[in-house]
């Protein structure tokens, strides 16, 4: 097994023609290699579990190397670009499982509903992931591993108050109201630009962002009494005070810092948020009380959305049968629970998510239950046009935070939403 190090993307498009991993360029003959574009940085859990992969494939295709590339996430974008323009490709690849639909709308990624729907495998996977790589109706990835965020709280100050981890709204609020006043900080963090943390809020409600109704058309749901309730609490949490208006305009990584010092109770983020808590923890005995639990709802837990990464095959390959049982050795039960314990992550599979492993861990538990309760955003590639580019969701609640009226603002930004998610892809 190859692991080349991999620079950041050539910023002048390759003229080879993509060579699809080793095969002869005419598309005749036998790989005698295969390529796996992963996103991040090589580590040596990531180079243990791929040489253990190539050893699985290569019971059944034992002249067939397995090549991985990693690539850093800055640089997918452009290195993805390359590769459909004639430079090097990749025959499978990891994909953002929220970037499935745009790649597959550019015509990066091969279809392969036939091949998943013979695949034993993909009936045990979560189905709405599974349904996620899906593009018009088409599967273009599966999922490979899921990652959620939950709520971080401090264990010694709840312990000391009599409290438990807030289950509900009302507990949020209870919480936070009694950490504020024995410990003179903030109990909760609500920054406004924050799209996953709010988006919780409103599915716990029983809103919805936007829904495709028979024709496939999207429509706006920001002015459904359900969301507009939901979008307007988590306004208030700043309005009210819960929430120091210091977060006004940030994204989650203000209030990371806060909690590794000690100056907020509560916040919501991913697992991966621990290892730059250390980073930035100025006194890490802290560290040691930040604990994780469920994200609280309405009335209970609240689904979070299930980011993570899917597994596609690469349109130009000249081996698409054999990169999709690659895939497949990838993304199996043994393959891709091996990934996501590797990486630090959660398997696709829901039955595996009952094992002690995942249920007895305290490190594991709240995301592990979490990971129960999740829901998805708008399976388009115009989702990233109205999140990433307008920020319609946070705008919105930055509007009300600061005095706009909640059901005026929401029915703007509703109207905006519909109108972006019905634009033609480029």
């Amino acid at each position: 097994m190859r692991f080349p190090k991999i620079a950041a993307a050539a910023s002048v498009v390759l003229l080879a023609a993509a060579c699809g991993g080793g095969a002869d360029s005419d598309g005749g003959g036998d790989a005698d290699s295969l390529t796996v574009w992963v996103m991040g940085t090589s580590q040596p859990p990531l180079v243990e579990y791929f040489e253990g992969a190539e050893a699985r494939f290569q019971e059944n295709n034992p002249d067939v190397d397995v090549n991985v590339e990693f690539i850093p996430w800055p640089d997918a974008q452009e290195s993805i670009t390359n590769a459909l323009a004639g430079g090097d490709a990749p025959d499978v690849i990891e994909i953002g499982n929220d970037q499935v639909a745009g790649w597959a709308s550019q015509g990066a990624l091969l279809d392969i509903t036939e091949q998943v729907g013979g695949w034993d495998a993909s009936g045990d996977i979560d189905p709405n992931a599974l349904e996620y790589g899906t593009y018009d109706g088409v599967q273009y990835g599966v999922p490979w591993f899921s990652g959620v965020r939950t709520l971080y709280y401090r264990a010694d100050w709840l312990q000391e108050l009599g409290h438990e981890p807030p289950a509900t709204w009302d507990d949020l609020l209870t919480v936070a109201e009694d950490i504020r006043e024995e410990y003179d900080v903030p109990g909760f963090a609500a920054p406004t630009d924050f799209t996953n943390g709010i988006a919780s809020f409103i599915w716990s409600n029983g809103g919805e962002i936007a829904t495709q109704n028979a024709e496939g058309e999207w429509e706006g749901n920001l002015t459904d009494p359900a969301t507009v309730e939901a979008v307007e609490f988590y306004a208030d949490l700043t309005n009210d005070g819960v929430s120091p208006q210091g977060y006004v305009g940030e994204n989650e990584l203000v209030p990371l810092a806060d909690m590794a010092n000690g100056q907020v109770g509560m916040y919501i983020d991913g697992g991966w948020a621990l290892t730059a808590m250390e980073e930035q923890a100025e006194d890490p005995a802290v560290l040691e009380e930040i604990v994780a639990a469920p994200i609280p709802g309405a009335d209970g837990i609240a689904p979070a959305f299930a980011g993570g990464s899917a597994l596609s095959v690469f349109s130009t390959t000249q081996q698409p049968e054999l990169a999709f049982e690659l895939l497949t050795v990838l993304g199996d039960q043994e393959g891709g629970k091996g990934y996501a314990d590797a990486a630090g992550f959660f398997p696709a599979y829901p039955d595996l998510l009952a094992d002690d492993e995942y249920q007895k861990d305290p490190a594991r538990v709240a995301a592990a239950t979490q990971m129960q309760n999740t829901a998805f955003f708008p399976s388009t590639p115009r989702w990233t046009a109205a999140d990433q580019d307008s920020k319609i969701l946070p705008g919105a609640v930055l509007e009300i935070v600061n005095g706009g009226d909640p059901e005026e603002v929401l029915a703007a930004a509703n109207e905006q939403l519909t109108t972006i998610l019905n634009e033609p892809v480029e």
